[in-house]
This record gives structure tokens, sequence and C-alpha cells, in this order.
């Protein structure tokens, strides 16, 4: 027979030893039971004798011996261990994690940083407000203008006084306006043609003075050298000779007056030492060379 796991090693072996009593017991009783039949007389000898009490209840049938020595072999192992039932398997409790709680003196606060001095204010220094100018007769793009300004104006390639200048127009100039107004370095500027090709910019005011106006007036002299096209009056104090090719040796052709007039029609040429322009009167009756001056005297000007 094998083993049954349910049972325990004690259990199991007091099973063991309670049936191999039983059989040792029911083996004891065939014996005895052999013995005392081997013992009878025959049946011959007890013929018409009714059996005994004592026979009847000393002898059990054979069948019924097994059955109960069956049942002592399952009874035993009941009555020594209680039962054949599995024993139940203990369910492993869960452990549970305790908290051990602080002692307020292992509870320290976080350490605080000392607090940061602010730096000291610097003191800034604002930029000077830009003073506002006025501009008391402003230009208007397309019109022309005229350089009243003293000592003249610098056409500048851009709207600053760093600029680098292209020419310097005279008092009296006339200029056609192309653009503007732009303020930079304390000044309001346009951009002019001086109609001679020279293009840029100038500076029409500083706020107090005026220096290009939109009154251009009546024509008037201008310092600076004729170009074709040109009308000029004559402002040498004196009689202005006009020849007939540029030179001091060519033909006398005539003489101009002061504040005479003329238009230009070709030129300039050097010789001997001067710039000639050829120039002719409104009637046609005067025409040849003349030069303009000598020395810085204007003495062909051209009027604007």
């Amino acid at each position: 027979m094998s083993k049954d796991p349910s049972l325990s090693g004690c259990c199991w072996d007091k099973t063991e030893r309670a049936r191999e009593e039983v059989r040792h017991r029911s083996s004891a009783r065939c014996q005895l039971d052999a013995a005392a039949h081997e013992d009878r007389p025959g049946n011959d000898a007890i013929a018409g004798s009714p059996p005994s009490a004592a026979d009847g209840a000393g002898s059990l049938p054979r069948p019924l011996l097994a059955l109960v020595a069956l049942s002592l072999v399952w009874v035993g192992p009941i009555v020594a261990c209680g039962s054949f039932q599995p024993r139940p398997t203990p369910s492993p409790q869960p452990v549970v994690a305790t908290s051990t709680p602080l002692s307020p003196a292992a509870i320290q606060p976080p350490a605080t940083a000392a607090p940061t001095q602010p730096p000291a204010p610097t003191a800034t220094s604002l930029p000077s407000p830009t003073p506002t100018i006025t501009i008391e007769n402003p230009l208007n793009v397309g019109d022309q203008a005229r350089i009243v300004a003293d000592t003249g104006l610098n056409i500048r390639e851009q709207p600053s006084t760093s600029a680098p200048v292209v020419v310097l127009l005279a008092q009296g100039k006339r200029v056609l306006v192309m653009e503007g107004p732009a303020a930079s370095d304390g000044f309001i500027w346009w951009k002019v043609d001086d109609n001679q090709g020279n293009i840029g910019w100038i500076a029409g005011g500083d706020g107090r003075e005026e220096w290009i106006s939109p009154q251009v007036g009546e024509p008037r002299p201008v310092n600076r050298s004729p170009i074709v096209g040109d009308r000029v009056v004559v402002t040498l104090a004196g009689e202005l000779s006009v020849r007939a090719l540029p030179g001091v040796s060519s033909p006398l052709v005539a003489r101009a007056r002061t504040n005479q007039q003329f238009n230009v029609v070709a030129g300039p040429q050097s010789a001997d030492n001067y710039f000639w322009y050829q120039i002719r009167s409104d009637d046609g009756r005067v025409e040849g060379w003349a030069a303009d001056g000598r020395d810085g005297e204007r003495w062909l000007t051209p009027l604007e």
C-alpha cells in the first residue's frame, strides 16, 4: 500500500503498526480455529446430536472474520490520527510595514539662507531730450527753393554732418527740392538738385535761422561759375571785353556794361589764365567770348 501524502509521519507509523497488529491477530485466530476443528470428532461420531451453544459462540464464519479484519485495518488509523481529511494549509499573512515616528529632535527644519543684500542702485544718466525744430517755411517736394545762408550750404551724400561733401552751394543758388524733411544731428535736411548735376542733402536750418527758403522771388546773381544755358549778368565794375575767340589777343567784338544780361551758349575754355564763355545778347547784336573773372572776383555771374 502506498503512503498517503495527506498523513504526517507520526500518523502513518501508527496506522502501519495497527494494521500489522490486526493481521497478526487474524492469523492467530485462524490457526486456533483450524486446530479446534481438527480435534473435533468426525461427523459420524456426532451425528444425531445438536450443536452446543459453546460451539456456536466460539466460532465465526471466515468471511465475517475477514470483514472484521478489514474494518480494523481502516478504523485503526482513523482512531489513532483522528481523520484522513487533508489539513488546511495556513494562508500567508501580509507583512504590514510600520513606520516608527521620528522624535521631535530628529526632525530638523531646513537651513534658511541668509538674505541677500540687494545691489545698491546705480545712477543712470538719461539722454537729453532732443529739441523740437520748428520749420517756419516748410518746403514742398518738387518746388524750387533758394539758398539764403550767408556763407552758402554744403550738399552732402547723406543727411548727416559727418557725411562727405558733394559741393558747396553759394548764397542765392536755386535748387529743386526732391525729398525731405529728415531730422538728424539737430538739423532739418532736404534732398535737392542744384540743376548742374549735383544731388545731395542740405541742412535747411537749426530752428533759429533759416538757410533755405521757398521764397524764390526774382532772379538774382549767384556766386558760381556759369554753365551753358545760364542767364548771366555783368558784375564787373566797368566794361567787360567781348572778343571773337578765347584769349586776350583775340579781336575785340564789343564791350559789355555793368548789369547787362546775356545768355551763355558755350564754354568754358581756358586761355591766358582765364576761363572764357561764349555769350549772346537777347537781340543777337552782341555775341563773342568773355572771361568770367580772376582772383576770386566774379565778372560774369549767373542769375537764378
